[in-house]
């Protein structure tokens, strides 16, 4: 049977890059022979958004993830937003205490409330014992209540986790927890349970803080005689201090990335690789490595730790193989268009080695685009800058290469007896107003003859340092 593996983003926050990275393991499992099930969680209203659900879809889909079925796209088990599927857990629930597999709890409201329950809502079962007409009588009379799930006495949970192997529960250590408040409002526990059955989900992905989840909804499921799902709990991914990522307050959303400038193809590498066992010992595993040989036994089952350095490096070297037109289209959307004079394309291929992320061209192209002002330089500077500019003024404006260019001003100072490394140093500081920088063949290929020599003339004699960067 293929698998239909389910992504269930909130919409109560951004995708950030853990969530990012389960999504991109789902997909990667239901593209070896399944479908991938996008089911968005849109019952926090508190915490959404105005278009978060727009944001959410349009950050999935530009990291490449694809779906079979979700809200957008419709699919045989709709609806596939959370807030609409109350109906079919009505009738869930309605099974469960049929069975008697779920009992009114009369205990203190803030035990009972759905938005706790499921991890933390335990109860010492007193309500158990109490009789169907008493129940059905203090309900009527308008007692508050939710409904706790009767957990087996001394019963041993056991399962084969997808990515950590079996694990065992004992009943004892669960206690009987919150399905749904006395309105049907159902508990997230029992809500994504009722979900995952009613679609006909065969495996659930998720992070490892949710294992305790596990031994209920397996609970659920056979209390209702239906078959429990396989599950697979994915390592939280941390951030260098240790910190869980959502409580780190260098967390970086998915959005966040691509604004800045990353790479979609380098998120992904970045993500699949991270945490990735390689059994074949490769000395640098490729993303088309873990495509080929894909499998949730692969997956570490030690946390995984965001290196945003390992982030920026991988980024930087995607950006550094783009064709020469893409180039110029990805780092064009992070500024206007320089100034006549400035040839644009030379500009983008002179940043290709120093950008780490595209939105670094703003900053590499101001120290290009802006003239400097009020530039002083030592007399022995200036006198070379001279020759410089006398070697400027003899070439053709229209089809000289700053490669010979740089050749020909070389060969001039050391015929008129001056050291050719001053004549550059003062060169470099007369058109940007930096002593360091893009190479100075770039930058002359970038400005241009004419534009060049305004620059130098603007400098004047003085013993005052050229301002640094």
């Amino acid at each position: 049977m293929s698998v239909r593996v389910r992504f269930s983003p909130t919409t109560a926050r951004a995708l950030d890059i853990g969530d990012a990275r389960v999504a991109l393991l789902a997909h990667l499992v239901a593209s070896k022979d399944g479908a991938l099930v996008l089911r968005i969680e849109d019952t926090d209203s508190a915490h959404m958004s105005p278009g978060a659900e727009d944001a959410l879809l349009a950050d999935l889909r530009w990291l490449g993830v694809d779906w079979s079925e979700g809200p957008d796209v419709g699919g045989p088990y709709a609806p596939y937003r959370q807030s609409e599927r109350a109906d079919t857990r009505a009738l869930r629930l309605a099974e469960l205490v049929a069975s008697g597999a779920a009992y009114r709890c009369f205990c203190a409201a803030e035990a009972i409330s759905p938005e706790s329950a499921g991890r933390t809502s335990h109860c010492h079962g007193t309500c158990r014992a109490v009789s169907s007409k008493e129940s059905e009588a203090r309900a009527a009379s308008g007692e508050t209540y939710a409904w706790r799930f009767a957990i087996p006495a001394a019963e041993t949970i056991v399962w084969e986790d997808a990515v950590q192997g079996e694990l065992t529960v004992r009943s004892e250590d669960i206690g009987d927890f919150v399905i749904a408040g006395f309105d049907g409002a159902p508990s997230p526990t029992f809500a994504s349970w009722a979900d995952d059955v009613d679609m006909h989900i065969t495996l659930v992905l998720r992070g490892d803080d949710d294992i305790s989840l596990t031994p209920m909804q397996i609970l659920l499921s056979r209390a209702v005689g239906i078959e429990p799902l396989t599950y697979g709990h994915l390592p939280l991914m941390t951030a260098p201090d240790g910190a869980l990522l959502l409580e780190s307050a260098g967390h970086t959303g998915i959005t966040e990335l691509r604004d800045t400038g990353y790479l979609a193809s380098a998120v992904v590498e970045y993500l699949v690789l991270l945490g990735w066992l390689n059994p074949e010992e490769l000395e640098n595993p490729t993303l088309s490595d873990v495509w080929q040989s894909f499998s949730l036994d692969r997956v570490s089952k030690a946390p995984c730790v965001h290196d945003p350095e390992r982030l920026r490096t991988i980024n930087a070297h995607h950006l550094r193989a783009l064709p020469h037109d893409a180039l110029v289209r990805v780092l064009g959307a992070y500024m206007s268009r320089p100034p006549g004079w400035a040839d644009f394309d030379a500009l983008f291929e002179a940043a290709r080695d120093e950008v780490v992320v595209a939105s670094d061209i703003v900053t590499i192209a101001d120290f290009v685009v802006s003239r400097p002002s009020q530039l002083s330089l030592d007399a022995e500077a200036h006198a070379a800058l001279a020759v410089v500019s006398a070697a400027l003024e003899a070439a053709d404006p229209e089809s000289y290469n700053g490669e010979a260019l740089l050749g020909r001003i070389r060969r001039k100072l050391k015929t008129a007896g001056l050291q050719p490394a001053v004549g550059l140093q003062a060169l470099r500081i007369a058109l940007t107003g930096q002593d360091s920088g893009l190479p100075l063949p770039s930058l002359l290929s970038i400005m241009g003859v004419a534009e060049a020599l305004i620059r130098i003339d603007s400098t004047q004699v003085d013993t005052h340092r050229a301002r640094k960067r």
